[in-house]
């Protein structure tokens, strides 16, 4: 009997023991960090097809990852400073476009993984040496961008078959790398089209209206939008006064064009979100960026505004209807 109740006490004892261990909250598991450094605003939750995807792959906003994000707005002459300010919270990740908000903070951190939104020629504009075999802490997608350069201007030269002045929109904050291609292609393209060019660099959101004044005043025939940071920042501002001043424009993006610009002929950035949102998910997981390929966009898309090119004056030849993969009515 003293037996009996003896081991009828210690399996009582042992049961509670493991009622009451198993009552024990677990240890928290710390959520996974991505560092932004933001062409645009904060919170990065606003991007829906970044968050969307990741949340498909598993990853969702204050569960089992958070975004540090921080914006350049107002702030890109402080670029190496807010490189510097997220590169020290120590994310698991970091997220940027485009190529000079990537070098920055490839400059801060030769360990921590970058996934790199769409810059244009990283290799030719020194962010990597391979596509295929990156080797750093850099990878992610990748646009092209001198070839589609060129071609902006020969579909901008088929609307506006009396071009011979061209203005070039792109800031004093663009990277030094992409400016000099750029620049590089307009100086071949001018000769090749016969048309000659100026750069005007906006150096602050309120330099807009003073180029566009010139622009207007100095009789170009039309314009080209760089897809810089300032610039991409103010888009909604540039769409403004491009149409105020009646001046046949093209960008480097679709989405230009369903802003109100002329033209916008560009790669798809819905696309290289969603893309980037793939890489993140991969490392988060473990991946080294240096085994994870850069894929580079191939499908390109041309969009015309029919109701700017009205308020303009100038017809659409049916060579470029038959070649528009959406046209503004």
């Amino acid at each position: 009997m003293k037996r009996r109740k003896l081991m009828t006490l210690i399996g009582g004892l042992a049961i509670a023991w493991s009622l009451t261990s198993n009552a024990q909250p677990p240890n928290p598991v710390l959520p996974k960090r991505i560092g932004v450094l933001a062409v645009s605003g904060c919170p990065m939750e606003s991007n829906s097809l970044i968050t969307r995807r990741l949340a498909e792959l598993g990853w969702v906003e204050g569960q089992n990852v958070v975004f540090d994000c921080v914006s350049t707005i107002d702030r890109l002459d402080q670029l190496p400073a807010l490189a510097r300010e997220l590169v020290s919270r120590r994310p698991d990740v970091l997220v940027a476009t485009p190529s000079n908000l990537v070098r920055a903070l490839k400059q801060e951190t030769t360990t921590i993984p970058i996934v790199m939104l769409m810059p244009a020629d990283p290799v030719q504009n020194g962010l990597l040496t391979s596509l295929a075999r990156p080797e750093g802490n850099v990878t992610g997608v990748a646009f092209f961008g001198s070839e589609l350069s060129g071609k902006r201007l020969e579909l901008l030269k088929e609307i506006v078959p009396h071009l011979r002045r061209l203005a070039l929109v792109a800031s004093e904050h663009q990277d030094s790398k992409a400016a000099q291609t750029l620049e590089e292609t307009f100086t071949i393209a001018a000769s090749t089209l016969g048309f000659t060019w100026e750069r005007f660099r906006p150096a602050l959101a309120s330099d807009y209206d003073e180029v566009f004044a010139r622009i207007a005043a100095g009789h170009f025939d039309a314009a080209l939008i760089s897809p810089d940071p300032l610039t991409q920042q103010n888009a909604a501002r540039v769409i403004e006064l491009a149409l105020r001043h009646r001046i046949p424009t093209v960008g480097a993006s679709t989405a230009w064009a369903k802003g109100g610009l002329l033209l916008g002929y560009g790669q798809d950035d819905r696309w290289g979100l969603v893309r980037g949102a793939e890489y993140i998910d991969k490392i988060l997981r473990g991946a080294k960026p240096s085994d994870l390929p850069v894929e580079q966009a191939t499908e390109v898309k041309l969009v015309i505004n029919v109701q700017t090119a009205n308020a303009l004056g100038l017809a659409v030849p049916p060579s470029l209807f038959a070649r528009a993969d959406e046209i503004i009515e």
